[in-house]
């Protein structure tokens, strides 16, 4: 009876104890990120068939700047954003390939059925935790299987083969049951149960709707699907060669036997969908060995149609609304479509039924939950750039005394943001830097209701436009001063010279309050200053925990890192040295290698901001190996036929379709060792394809470096990744990854089943870590076969079975080169072990600011920005709240010039920020200076 008793009584203390504690989220509202939530929380693998297509997808706007390549060129992506930008690439690039090699090739010479399957596994293990998903879905009796037997001219219902991610927790060959993301499991979504992926009731089809069915033809006249011709110099830039090559150009598909006539135009040409989904035409020139060391004088000149061009409608790539992947990864993801471009019919004797058309589409997935959202309010100017709308805009709990900034790496949850003071607010001085999202998100309602705010500035200045004439100089050898100048020049700044002046009080804002303090400290001569400065030492240690008890300590505040004449030379050299090349790029051939190399540790930061570029040359080595590991020629199933040896026109279409589809790319490479190509003429061959012009375009070049006068051996990239790998290729120094293979049992789809080879299939693949980031280089080729641009090569190994098919041996390295242009310097200050020959040239007062680099600005310097300490306040009246590299730059060179340019350097700092009131504060100051200096009178 007690210890109910006792029982009772502890539970009603409880609940009135709760009662009258407020809940941790009982004050935020219910708003658009619990909508979302419940609604992708009430889906899940076991109840999605039986929900309505409507409630298996999220609106639109709940994922937020959508790269694509026609806003690249206004907008930067923001560092949140390359996960999706990566999805797109690979999309872009998988419709830029299959359309190649289907207009390129004859039909046995196409891609094999393990060609695909092996393509999208290797899209989704290279893209790591980018990608989620790949697959590439044909319309209705669209695709022409060449890898049946006695089935030549035919099409099969539909084919979709499609990779993702599996779960491999339970997995026999998983003995650490732990999920590995190393195991991809694929499917013919084509065939089997639920093969039916063109009707609108299927879930999870909305990609098939965006460029599917096509019964528009090609509107653009007498545009031939390929074509050869041939140019009669081998500089592949020279544009009267190039229009002599258009006239010399033949509408006929050599290797298919196929043409296109003027009667395959469709009539109607003024049509809106047609010119939405017009097929863009792309221009390859082709410069192959002729021998090693030596390539032909003439290349070829062909052309084929593709994706749509940048500034067409719709662009290249179309985003699908974030769903549920109901049967499959069953995740709720969002897909990136791209079109495939073939002719149709292919054989027929009838020439005016055959038109170019989007005959699939190529999609690449990304999980919808590790997307970063922004919770911030949306701006005019935003809203106007970006041309969407976010749904999650204004779901930040950020003060009205604070402006809100999304953060990196949070996906979709709560408190990915931060809230800094706006422009006349500083820090309280217990805040070490902004106000996290995640930490308001989580606070009680009192803690919110009493934190979170930030101090208004009470005494603003004006930044100053005149200054007082400079007669000093920062290199005493050069000019001759006076004694009274040299000697006040070690305890003065052009700043305290302003504050004895008279042009003082135009510095400061005309309200009511005015300092006192600063106001005796402009009035008062240096015997009263030497007075006030020890009090308001005093009061400054007081209030923000910071003492300075000597009068020099306080009144010259420089950078102690460098000193005044020091100039940054190794940083000058660099930055001199790029721009002048990229000026004058043809003085190259005057200068030895080593001067066209920077240091490697300009490189600093390189392996994340290009991270996606890495991961396209991990993709393609990825794809590389798994093929040499995997496919047997010799093989005979009952069906099908084996699949054959990779060809050299496949690899080049490879190289080709990667370049073609990233703009920070400047040219892929596929390079074998020697021997290692066997389907092929030369010892060596590597396939480089690049684009002709700088811009965004639909040109490229590809050229077979074996035939270079250099060759590509002896290279240091190809060197060092041989030397590393070509004797230590062992498999415990690899990634294993497991393939669950699933194909069609007969040529209708009616069932699926594994894959014959084996089930599951295996290989060995390296990692980003396993390739090499090599030093920024000036790429200077001989008569402009290669472009002539700063870049920047990542070089990763790929490996196949030797000759008895037992071990693992090195066959190659593929190699990415990117734009050094497009790289981000970060000037801070950084620990002495970190590699960056760009770090601590930053011109932030270090006592007072903090310095914080600005991404997306590429290789410029001046791209950062010096913020206040806490305990520090912006003293300016205007806008900001910190203070631009790019000014402090220019002040800091105007202060080095040694002329009678004034800078206003020295003022370009944060000041104490002593209290939220100046006024009680003032009086005592006052006061205590008064009483002071009357007993020292006294």
């Amino acid at each position: 009876m007690d210890l109910f008793v006792y029982n009772c009584i502890s539970l009603l203390l409880c609940l009135l104890l709760f009662d009258k504690i407020d809940s941790q989220f009982e004050w935020i509202s219910y708003d658009k990120i619990d909508e979302i939530m419940d609604k992708i929380n009430s889906v899940n693998s076991d109840n999605c068939f039986e929900k309505q297509p409507n409630e298996l997808v999220l609106p639109d706007e709940t994922v937020y700047q959508k790269p694509s390549i026609e806003m690249l060129k206004r907008d930067i992506i923001m560092r949140n954003r390359s996960q999706l930008l990566h999805v797109r690439n690979i999309a872009h690039r998988n419709a830029m390939l299959y359309s190649y090699l289907f207009q390129r090739l004859f039909d046995f010479e196409e891609p094999g059925l393990t060609y695909i399957l092996l393509h999208n596994a290797a899209d989704v293990t290279g893209g790591r935790g980018m990608l989620n998903g790949s697959g590439i879905f044909f319309d209705t009796n669209k695709y022409y299987p060449h890898w049946y037997k006695n089935f030549f001219n035919k099409t099969i219902p539909l084919f979709g083969p499609y990779a993702w991610r599996a779960d491999d927790f339970y997995d026999a060959f998983n003995w650490k049951n732990e999920w590995t993301n190393q195991t991809i499991q694929q499917e013919d979504i084509g065939a089997g149960r639920f093969h039916q992926y063109t009707s609108r009731y299927n879930r999870g089809n909305e990609w098939y709707r965006k460029w599917l069915p096509d019964e528009k033809r090609n509107i653009k006249k007498k545009q031939g699907h390929s074509s050869n011709s041939t140019m009669t110099s081998p500089n592949l830039t020279d544009d009267k060669n190039e229009k002599k090559a258009k006239s010399q150009r033949r509408l006929i598909n050599e290797n298919k036997n196929d043409t296109v006539h003027d009667n395959d135009i469709d009539d109607d040409d003024d049509d809106d969908d047609a010119m939405k989904k017009r097929k863009g035409v792309h221009t390859v020139q082709l410069l192959l060995a002729e021998r090693m060391y030596k390539l032909y004088e003439m290349p070829q000149i062909f052309e084929f149609l593709g994706p749509p061009h940048p500034e067409d409608p719709l662009g290249p790539t179309i985003w699908t609304r974030p769903y549920f992947d109901c049967g499959r990864s069953n995740k709720w993801i969002i897909s990136a479509v791209a079109p495939i471009v073939d002719i149709y019919p292919r054989h027929t004797a009838y020439r005016h039924f055959q038109s170019m058309r989007n005959l699939a589409v190529a999609v690449a997935d990304a999980d919808f939950i590790m997307m970063d959202i922004n919770q911030c309010p949306e701006t005019d100017q935003i809203t106007v750039q970006s041309k969407q709308t976010n749904l999650f805009a204004g779901t930040d709990k950020c003060k009205p005394t604070t402006r809100c900034e999304p953060l990196f790496g949070f996906g979709f949850r709560r408190g990915g943001y931060q809230c800094l003071c706006q422009p006349g607010y500083r820090y309280p001085p217990y805040q070490d830097g902004p106000f996290k999202g995640y930490i308001i998100e989580k606070a009680t309602q009192e803690e919110y209701v009493n934190n979170f705010d930030c101090i208004k500035v009470e005494l603003y200045q004006l930044y100053p436009q005149y200054f007082l004439q400079s007669y000093f100089g920062l290199f005493p050898p050069r000019t001759r001063r006076s004694a009274d100048y040299n000697s006040d020049l070690s305890n003065s700044s052009v700043y305290n010279n302003l504050s004895k002046n008279s042009m003082l009080p135009l510095l400061i804002d005309s309200v009511s309050k005015v300092n006192i303090i600063t106001t005796l400290l402009a009035t008062s001569s240096s015997i009263f200053e030497s007075y006030i400065y020890p009090i308001l030492a005093l009061s400054c240690h007081f209030i923000t925990k910071f003492l300075s008890s000597k009068q020099e300590d306080h009144i010259e505040k420089r950078r102690s890192k460098r000193a005044t004449d020091e100039y940054p030379t190794r940083i000058a050299s660099i930055m001199q040295l790029y721009n002048h090349l990229n000026y004058n790029p043809h003085i190259c051939e005057f200068m030895t290698e080593d001067l066209l190399t920077m240091p490697g540790d300009v490189l600093h930061d390189a392996d994340i901001q290009f991270e996606s570029q890495a991961r396209l040359a991990l993709t393609l080595s990825h794809f590389l190996s798994s093929f040499y590991q995997i496919v047997n020629s010799d093989e005979d199933f009952p069906m099908r036929k084996a699949e054959v040896d990779l060809t050299d026109e496949q690899l080049i279409g490879e190289v080709l379709a990667a370049v073609a589809s990233d703009h920070k790319v400047v040219g892929v490479g596929i390079f074998f060792d020697r021997g290692k190509f066997r389907n092929y003429r030369l010892p060596y061959f590597g396939p480089y394809a690049f684009r002709i012009e700088n811009d965004i375009n639909r040109k490229y070049a590809v050229v077979d470096w074996a035939g270079l006068p250099d060759g590509y051996e002896n290279e240091i990239w190809f060197r060092t990744m041989k030397a590393r790998w070509a004797t230590n290729g062992d498999r415990s120094q690899l990634t294993e990854y497991w393939l669950k293979l699933f194909i069609r049992a007969d040529y209708f789809g009616s069932a699926l089943v594994p894959h014959e080879s084996g089930f599951p299939l295996y290989f060995h693949a390296p990692e980003l870590k396993h390739g090499q980031w090599f030093p920024p280089r000036f790429q200077c080729s001989q008569n402009h076969t290669l472009p002539r641009q700063w870049i920047v090569t990542y070089a990763v190994p790929f490996f196949g079975l030797d000759t008895l098919g037992i071990n693992i041996e090195f066959k190659g390295v593929v190699r990415i080169d990117t734009y050094l242009s497009y790289l981000d310097i970060n000037q801070c200050s950084m620990s002495h072990y970190v590699p960056n020959a760009f770090k601590g040239s930053d011109h932030c007062d270090y006592q007072s600011t903090l310095c914080e680099p600005i991404f997306g600005r590429g290789f410029l310097l001046g791209k950062y920005k010096c913020r206040c300490r806490p305990g520090y306040e912006y003293p300016f009246l205007d806008q900001n709240d910190f203070f631009l590299g790019d000014v402090l730059d220019t002040q800091w060179d105007i202060l080095l010039s040694n002329t009678s340019r004034i800078s206003s350097y020295d003022i370009l700092k944060c000041r104490i920020a002593i209290a939220s009131s100046i006024k009680p504060i003032s009086f005592i100051l006052l006061l205590s200076s008064i009483s002071f200096a009357i007993l020292l009178s006294t």
